[in-house]
């Protein structure tokens, strides 16, 4: 039987980062086990394209995403910062099909609140999340009862106009993948964060730029094609398998969303508490679609490529063109849960991918006219989870994060959790939050090796 020091189960932004920190620290006998061809987990989900010089595309990203901005200084990974063009319009397709030039003319990337039109409704918010505890938001005064509340009910208590109503709780289905009538108030207000404000020029960073540079340091640590089947744990050693063979260890951090952590076989049991959390933990399934074009042809037509489609297939796209390449291209995203929700799909169209495809480069085209359907590739991830999680973001519904929140960082004997899910808010559900969440594992394993707890 091989043995190493630690074992890490997933090889993604989280797992790597912890794997890098140990490495650090001087921690030797470190091994990463990922059940993928190859490394990145969530942050490397969509496949190359077929289209020379195109990489895919990247994710917005906060000033306050320290972690994630700091990393990739080191790493010297480029980051972007995106310039909002007000000079072109923005689209909204309605349900009929009618097409005209959105009012907002607000980029997708800002944050939801910044979109209020209304200064108390704001001013609510913004108090209410001043008081939250962002690493154990469960533990903030008035929490049972904020994480008693759905966001839908909370804000149709307190304001009777639709049309901000609507606004509102679209762009909080955008950002969160989940509709508001699904979402825990308290989540909400945890990701809000302390300081909410404008921030209408985000930045821009390549995850698979992140992936790769990560890879190159820890690499060597990473073995791809090493499924974890079963874990046996007991006071003096833990036993990681799969097909591939066993390895003994003295401490393993799993680093996948709770959601995978389940169909790991762990023996002993853990206790039902933290089997409950798994099994309860909520996913949002995104389909992520990249559409690249021989050119940006939209910008021609004075259109900033950012549309808004009520029927939900996609539920918006937006320009994310290669800044390296003449090439054009769209992102496109569609949510799967039913079409009853604002912004919801068809479910027979997300459970057939060729079927989405379809469906997508139709509507794209209706809105961006026949150029639209002359597609250089299209490049999809897959819908619902599969094997692996493809969503990083998971928002709670009510009652959740005040039951289950304690047991989410919680060591259970020699096993360590990481993963986006696990760490502090507001950056809970980020790329950020997933280093993080790597780097305080691996501080809790080198402390645990140094015997400074039990």
């Amino acid at each position: 039987m091989e043995r190493a020091q630690v074992v890490i189960v997933g090889a993604g932004l989280s797992g790597m980062a912890a794997a890098r920190r140990l490495r650090a620290a001087g921690v030797e006998g470190v091994a990463v086990l990922d059940g993928a061809a190859r490394p990145g987990g969530r942050a490397a989900v969509m496949p190359p394209s077929d289209v020379e010089g195109v990489t895919p595309g990247g994710m917005f990203v906060q000033r306050t995403d320290r972690t994630l901005l700091g990393l990739a200084g080191e790493l010297g990974v480029p980051v972007d910062r995106v310039e909002h063009d007000t000079t072109v319009d923005d689209l909204r397709v309605d349900e009929s099909g009618e097409t005209e030039v959105s009012d907002d003319n607000v980029p997708l990337d800002v944050s939801w609140w910044t979109r209020l039109r209304s200064d108390w409704l704001f001013g609510r918010l913004a108090r209410l999340a001043a008081r939250i505890d962002f690493a154990e938001p469960w533990r903030s005064p008035d929490a049972e009862e904020l994480d008693s509340q759905t966001v839908r009910a909370w804000l149709r208590d307190r304001s009777s106009d639709r049309e901000l109503l609507t606004l509102v709780e679209e762009f909080l289905t955008l950002e969160a993948g989940f509709p508001a009538d699904r979402i825990s108030m308290l989540w909400l207000l945890a990701h809000i964060g302390p300081d909410p404000e404008e921030e209408i020029d985000p930045l821009r960073i390549s995850p698979g730029g992140l992936v790769d540079a990560l890879a190159a340091e820890v690499g060597d640590l990473v073995r791809a094609d090493h499924h974890v089947s079963r874990i046996e744990q007991d006071d003096r050693e833990v036993r990681v398998s799969g097909e591939w063979g066993v390895i003994a260890a003295d401490r393993v951090v799993l680093a996948l969303s709770p959601a995978d952590c389940r169909r790991i076989e762990i023996s002993p049991e853990p206790p039902p508490s933290r089997r409950r959390l798994e099994q309860q933990w909520p996913q949002a399934e995104i389909i992520r679609t990249e559409i690249t074009y021989w050119r940006p042809f939209w910008r021609n037509f004075g259109l900033s490529g950012e549309t808004h489609f009520e029927d939900g297939v996609p539920a918006w796209t937006i320009d994310d063109s290669p800044p390296d390449s003449d090439r054009g291209r769209l992102i496109a995203h569609t949510y799967t849960f039913g079409a009853a929700d604002p912004l919801g799909a068809d479910q027979g169209v997300t459970d057939d991918p060729a079927r989405h495809r379809s469906v997508l480069l139709d509507n794209l085209t209706h809105a961006f006219g026949p150029l639209a359907a002359e597609p250089l590739a299209v490049v999809q991830s897959a819908a619902g989870p599969g094997v692996y999680s493809r969503a990083y973001q998971s928002p709670t519904p009510p009652g959740f994060l005040t039951e289950h929140g304690p047991l989410l960082r919680a060591p259970v004997g020699r096993l360590h959790w990481a993963a986006t899910e696990t760490a502090a808010f507001p950056g809970n559900g980020t790329l950020d939050g997933a280093l993080e969440s790597g780097h305080r594992a691996a501080e809790e394993v080198r402390a645990a090796l140094l015997d400074r707890v039990p």
